[in-house]
């Protein structure tokens, strides 16, 4: 095989794991979406969600027993949507693009920019293993770039101005 044709093929494979999504046959859920965005977390019966109500200080963490239209129903008690005011979504991504992604692209794309030099450096052209500062420090810049993006990646949103939190029922 040629060399082009195996950069081509990794680079297809690249290409559709950035793009896959997970889907989920769920006909009824929750969703804390962005307003004026693609940006959402799903959430349906059986889910795991930690949220904090209007005037209280804690989070609470309970699953989802059910769904309808004004309320979510656990197993102890039902909560309005309207009486949630923030949600944390620590362990959840927001669906499509969004900062936690790019952060670990760039991180993957400053270690293999390090990778690939030095490879191309012994393997390719033959020559001895070299430390190159200017390579490390822009591998490294990319990197710290991409880990800098995923610690500003929101922990908790406030529902009301820019966050919701919607019922969706495909039935």
């Amino acid at each position: 095989m040629t060399a082009w044709f195996i950069t081509f093929s990794y680079g297809c494979a690249f290409f559709l794991a950035i793009i896959s999504h997970e889907t989920k046959g769920q006909s009824e859920y929750i969703v804390v979406e962005k307003t004026l965005t693609d940006k959402q977390i799903k959430y349906s019966s059986g889910d795991e969600i930690s949220f904090k109500l209007k005037g209280e200080n804690f989070f609470r963490t309970d699953q989802i027993v059910a769904l309808n239209d004004s309320s979510i129903e656990f197993h102890y008690n039902n909560i309005l949507y309207r009486e949630i005011s923030q949600v944390n979504i620590k362990g959840h991504r927001f669906t499509g693009l969004n900062i936690y992604s790019i952060g670990t692209y760039a991180q993957v794309a400053g270690i293999g920019y390090i990778v690939i030099d030095n490879f191309n450096k012994v393997v390719v052209q033959g020559q001895d293993a070299v430390f190159e500062k200017e390579v490390w420090i822009v591998g490294g810049i990319i990197f710290l770039g991409g880990t800098i993006l995923k610690l500003l990646n929101p922990k908790k949103v406030k529902l009301g101005g820019k966050y919701r939190i919607r019922y969706m029922n495909l039935n």
